[in-house]
């Protein structure tokens, strides 16, 4: 409905969901990943089947599926999944989809995407576009360098507040046992994410994790960052969080879209 009423700007956003999230909703978190690739199929199906109702038997049973009105876009609008570890990565490149992952950090953040590239080439035997991979970070932008670490330190409450203990940052079944192995100790979905918590804002900057400053500060941050990854196409800009009123958040997202934005199509991906 919402791609029909937009006429085609729908873009579509599949996320397994951290372990912290699997008890407030209630799931099971043994099997998540089938679950969320089943319901992936399911919907697409949906989307694209032009022959009339079919039936759907699997961990969900539908006897008649055949949703109305069909897409706006044809054959359907395009997908993105968020994925954070290298595990997740090779079903998304095969599929195609947009991969985003969320601060993530330097390190982190190549790996996956140079898996993504490495299994897309692969599948489709063309080198990967820029397009394909998207990064999530907070952002903030002040007219000044005191202007924008004021903002920021209000955007990083994001981090400060996880208050989620040990004992539910990693529910049991959530990790593949072989995955497990490989991890040891370490429960962290999105390791710079946890890691952030009360570190200095200087810090964030650093590990990317967080892009804050003047116009000119923010580009450098970004263009480094892009470099260092071997680049991307799109930026997912958190921009607001915690204590965060309407004019400092609203001036912020207008300095980057009117300062920040249209210097970064000077890396002919972002």
């Amino acid at each position: 409905m919402i791609d029909v009423l937009s006429k085609g700007r729908l873009e579509v956003g599949f996320v397994r969901g951290v372990p912290f999230e699997v008890l407030p909703a209630n799931s099971r978190p043994t099997g998540m990943h089938e679950r969320m690739w089943e319901a992936h199929d399911l919907i697409l199906k949906a989307w694209d089947e032009h022959e009339g109702p079919f039936s759907w038997e699997g961990t969900w049973h539908h006897r008649y599926v055949n949703i109305w009105p069909r897409p706006y876009q044809q054959p359907r609008p395009p997908v993105w999944v968020t994925g954070t570890s290298p595990s997740s990565i090779p079903p998304i490149a095969q599929r195609g989809h947009t991969m985003a992952c969320f601060v993530t950090g330097w390190d982190v953040t190549k790996k996956l995407y140079d898996s993504y590239r490495e299994t897309y080439t692969a599948t489709n035997g063309v080198e990967c576009p820029a397009n394909r991979l998207a990064y999530g970070v907070q952002v903030f932008v002040g007219e000044t360098e005191a202007e924008a670490r004021v903002g920021a330190e209000k955007l990083r409450w994001y981090f400060d507040a996880n208050k989620v203990p040990p004992y539910l940052a990693q529910p049991p079944g959530y990790t593949a046992p072989q995955r497990l192995a490989v991890m040891g100790t370490s429960t962290a979905p999105v390791p710079q994410a946890r890691q952030a918590k009360n570190q200095s804002l200087d810090w964030m900057i650093e590990k990317g994790v967080l892009f804050a400053g003047t116009p000119d500060q923010v580009v450098e941050q970004v263009r480094r960052f892009h470099d260092a990854v071997g680049g991307f196409g799109h930026i997912l800009m958190m921009g607001h969080a915690g204590p965060m009123g309407f004019k400092e958040t609203s001036r912020s997202l207008e300095l980057y879209a009117t300062e920040v934005a249209p210097r970064l199509g000077e890396l002919a991906s972002v």
